[in-house]
């Protein structure tokens, strides 16, 4: 007999009616098809167990499948820590799930014998380690589905039925992507009268900037050639400098009020836009999928603004994109390489450790953990900028595995001073406070618009007639630390930065539209430029000014009932009247006066 509803039931673990202490995690649903419960922990187990009631349509004894992973296979063959328990009924079967394949497949536990009627089901975590679970299913069949994406979603659609999109409307400007560059996108295009829809894959805005990544805002505003661009970005900016703090550092809450305080933006939290409808060249409407009931809206616009910073709406509107490093012949670069290859920037793991007056365990990672010894490891209280990992990975496909690869040397780390370092009498008293989920990016998919921007445009200078905000950030590359790749080859965690000068200069206009989605622009990391070039371009408060001339951009297109090309071949003093305005209050406390300059040379673990 096939898999239907009567012999089966499935249940995604977000839509538990408790979710206990474990953290949804939605970073991932465009490679492996759904958000999911995060068991984070940081080394102790958490005690509140997710639970929920599902309803059995018949007696029967039933197979448990746990769609889970193996987080640490890729780098070690010992007992993973990320395991977890499923309860039914108050009572545990004896699998330890998360002890299978290192990708997302469904493990298969015990049998259980159920009646007809409802029952409870809940998960309970063994380690902190981050066990991970998106989907149960109890079936009197053997065996279930494969493992492809097609297969999970064919099995999603026979058993919870067909997920159709509620339809949210029809907006002037659609942004995806709520970090500082969505932000101000929208901000900017709201105060100019448009009608906006912010859509953002996580629960809090704010991108690197947020509490979730903790990663200060570097860069410039207010700025020649149009200094009045960045008053609004000192709007939603923090006071504060510093990467890896507590959570108050970042004001998640003072850049949610000012997005709140704009009638004309509607704001769609916790939703990753999944689909997307064309006509012709152009974007018509957009499918997003909620991180905890997994239900899904349709929003359609007029213009639509890529700030996801992967370029994930670019991609799948068919928009050209690039990724990795150009040769030094296709541009004449003189820092890029002499063949293209893969190679990107790297994430950073914010996380951070504290010394109080009472004493601390930790597990020993020994068995599962990185091989770290006197030499290799790094006996700090808080990484930073330098921690970076994934320099050779995929950054959009193997995202997930650069994330857990990036907790994984911060477990070990910690885990190696507290029970073998030669001191680590020093750190008794030390409790590891914070590791971060989140994926702190700097580089993936950039979208090709009519101009990319090049080493030599930064470096000579070379003035554009359609220039805009200005990057004030050297050239700054990430490069794999030689001692660090050395000692785990094609498993770095720690680069040095390569800072070339520039002067202050004013952005092409013309990087920042597809030139083949004919209605989208993009503000951000994934902007029209090459690799090189984006070593100045992609800090915080110069994608928060792309992201404002954008928003102004997409102002000028309504007014004309124009195409963002027509704006730079048409009307770019339009534009430039704009940008002269600005779109920032100036009787607000001004205190974006930190991270100006460009310290990446300094590897301090406190700066």
């Amino acid at each position: 007999m096939a898999i239907n509803k009567k012999n089966s039931v499935m249940v995604l673990a977000t839509t538990f009616a408790d979710k206990g202490d474990w953290t949804v995690e939605q970073q991932f649903v465009l490679q492996m098809g759904s958000s999911y419960l995060l068991a984070h922990g940081i080394g102790t187990p958490l005690k509140k167990d997710p639970t929920t009631e599902i309803t059995v349509a018949q007696d029967g004894q039933y197979n448990i499948f746990v769609r889970t992973k193996n987080w640490t296979k890729y780098w070690s063959d010992g007992p993973t820590p990320g395991i977890f328990q499923v309860l039914i009924d108050g009572k545990a079967d004896a699998t330890n799930f998360g002890t299978g394949d290192k990708l997302w497949h469904f493990q298969k536990g015990g049998k259980v014998s159920l009646k007809k009627g409802k029952h409870t089901i809940a998960l309970h975590d063994l380690t902190g380690f981050d066990g991970r679970c998106d989907a149960i299913v109890l079936t009197t069949e053997e065996n279930l589905c494969g493992d492809s994406l097609e297969e999970y979603f064919a099995l999603r659609e026979k058993l919870l039925g067909k997920n159709t999109p509620k339809d949210k409307g029809t907006y002037d400007f659609v942004v995806v992507g709520g970090g500082i560059s969505g932000m101000c996108a929208s901000l900017a295009a709201a105060r100019l009268g448009l009608k906006v829809a912010l859509i953002q894959d996580r629960y809090v805005l704010g991108g690197n900037n947020s509490s979730e990544v903790r990663v200060g805002l570097g860069g410039q505003i207010n700025v020649d050639p149009y200094p009045s661009l960045g008053y609004l970005l000192n709007e939603i900016g923090p006071d504060h400098i510093g990467n890896a703090r507590g959570a108050h550092h970042y004001q998640d809450d003072k850049k949610l009020r000012v997005i709140q305080a704009e009638k004309n933006i509607s704001l769609f939290l916790g939703y990753t836009v999944v689909e997307v409808e064309k006509d012709g060249t152009k974007i018509k409407s957009v499918v997003a999928q909620e991180a905890t009931k997994q239900t899904r809206i349709k929003i359609s616009g007029t213009y639509f603004s890529d700030c996801t910073g992967d370029a994930h709406l670019g991609a799948m509107a068919g928009a050209e994109c690039r990724m990795g490093r150009e040769a030094r012949s296709e541009f004449g670069e003189r820092l890029a390489p002499e063949k293209a290859d893969d190679f990107t920037m790297g994430v950073s793991i914010e996380w951070y450790c504290e010394d109080w007056n009472t004493p601390c365990d930790f597990p020993d990672s020994l068995d599962w953990g990185l091989r770290l010894d006197e030499y290799t490891v790094e006996p700090v209280h808080r990484a930073n900028w330098y921690w970076e990992v994934g320099i050779r990975d995929d950054q959009i496909a193997d995202a997930e595995k650069i994330r857990d690869y990036g907790m994984y040397v911060a477990y070990s780390t910690f885990s190696y001073c507290k029970n073998r370092y030669s001191k680590k009498e020093d750190w008794v008293c030390t409790h590891l406070t914070w590791v971060s989920h989140v994926s702190g990016k700097r580089e993936s998919r950039r979208i090709v618009g009519d101009y990319i921007l090049r080493e030599q445009d930064l470096t000579r200078p070379i003035a554009h007639e359609d220039g805009t905000c200005t990057t004030t950030w050297r050239i700054d590359q990430h490069y794999p630390m030689e001692k660090n790749s050395k000692d785990y080859p094609g498993e770095e965690w720690m680069s040095y930065g390569v800072l070339t000068p520039i002067d202050f200069y004013a952005l092409p206009y013309r990087c920042f539209y597809s030139k083949d989605v004919t209605n989208m622009f993009m503000a951000g990391r994934n902007i029209s430029v090459t690799h090189i070039a984006l070593g100045s371009t992609r800090v915080m408060r110069t994608c928060g000014l792309i992201g404002e001339v954008v928003g102004m951009a997409a102002k000028v297109c309504f007014d004309h009932e124009a195409m963002p090309r027509d704006v730079y071949e048409k009307y770019f003093e339009d534009l430039k009247v704009l940008m002269r305005k600005g779109t920032g209050r100036t009787d607000v406390p001004y205190t974006q006066f930190y991270h100006q300059i460009d310290r990446t040379g300094h590897q301090a673990e406190d700066r």
